[in-house]
């Protein structure tokens, strides 16, 4: 390995020269720093990136923490990612979390903060990673959440609407005559959980939907309880069965309408099934109708989290990074028009108006 010392004594210069020109110093005369930049080339010279980072007070990284980098929800995330670090110019380091627990993630963290990136994005919906969070915030070091927030601490935060995105999903469906609309939630210590159910119980109030809590039925173990709950779901009196599910994320749809097929239930036109997160790669093993689902835009998150973020590292941002991104009604096949009440006669069964856009709030 060829060392700073030996290009030196080539060049005929001090080894301190010869770590300001590797350095991008500007106190080397234009003649010597060329003359040093010949011979360390001629000689291969790789420079040490945790030595530099010691010189420079910087490594030009940005670490990435999630739960799970093999989760295909994660696709358009990661491709925001890689494109953002092509554009800030900046190297990304991967990190996955698969046990999701709070000291895996300090384990990660630890690593990166120790020299080897300058600031981390951490994917972290957990509400019990407030506790590490808090700690994290303390030292000083750069963070950027995305889809959490931890009250009295002003770390850099990018977040979805979710709130919002279920209230368009439900007048969506509302709009297309459902007033009998269930909701299969997810569990609650997940920020994004809470926010949707939440977004449901305000749809229900402000649509006038009746508020039945046999409506809102909760995941319990693995996204594969779609499948129980939708069960238990079609299992209702014929008078009060829901025409239309809402579901908090597609791959519980997708178990949703497996089951409702296995029962000989047409998706949708005995019922209406409808996710979230407009999944990119559909989820394993599904084979039915592509899922009508709520889209978020991942991609776009995952570009502007490092672009802003490096920004920041740099200096050419000083304010807090702090970021709600809307939704919008991805249209496809697995809903259709409710034949119980809200049609036009007049026009075929087609209600007058039909509401797809991305978040009005009237």
């Amino acid at each position: 390995m060829v060392t700073i010392r030996e290009i030196a004594k080539l060049a005929g210069v001090s080894p301190t020269t010869v770590s300001r020109v590797l350095n991008n110093s500007r106190a080397v005369q234009p003649e010597i720093c060329e003359r040093v930049l010949q011979v360390a080339a001629q000689m291969g010279y790789t420079p040490n990136a945790a030595a530099r980072a010691l010189v420079k007070k910087g490594t030009n990284a940005i670490g990435v923490v999630v739960n799970n980098l093999h989760d295909p929800f994660f696709h358009d995330l990661l491709l925001g990612f890689e494109y953002g670090a092509l554009k800030s110019d900046y190297h990304v380091v991967f990190c996955s979390a698969l046990g999701k627990s709070m000291e895996e993630k300090r384990k990660y963290v630890r690593y990166l903060s120790n020299g080897v990136v300058d600031g981390v994005i951490l994917y972290s919906v957990y509400l019990f990673d407030e506790e590490f969070i808090r700690g994290l915030y303390s030292t000083g070091f750069p963070i950027l959440l995305i889809e959490n927030t931890v009250q009295a601490v002003q770390t850099h935060s990018i977040a979805i609407d979710n709130r919002q995105g279920v209230f368009n999903a439900m007048k969506y469906l509302y709009q297309h005559g459902h007033r009998q609309i269930s909701y299969i939630a997810g569990k609650q210590d997940k920020a994004v959980c809470v926010d949707r159910l939440l977004g449901y119980r305000r749809a229900v109030e402000e649509l006038g939907l009746a508020a039945r809590s046999d409506y809102v039925r909760y995941i319990e173990e693995g996204s594969e309880d779609g499948w129980r709950v939708m069960d238990a779901f079609l299992s209702m009196p014929p008078d009060i069965r829901p025409t239309a599910v809402l579901c908090y994320d597609d791959v519980v749809a997708s178990y949703a309408i497996r089951c409702a097929i296995k029962r000989g239930v047409r998706v949708p036109d005995d019922i209406s099934v409808m996710g979230f997160d407009n999944q990119t790669i559909a989820p394993s093993e599904y084979t039915g109708p592509p899922i009508t689902s709520v889209a978020q835009p991942l991609y776009e998150i995952g570009y502007d989290s490092i672009v802003l973020l490096s920004d920041y590292l740099r200096g050419d941002r000083r304010e807090r990074i702090s970021r709600t991104y809307p939704t919008s009604i991805a249209v496809k096949e697995t809903v259709a028009f409710c034949g119980k009440e809200g049609f036009d006669k007049e026009r075929g069964g087609v209600p007058s108006a039909v509401w797809v856009g991305s978040d009005s709030r009237e």
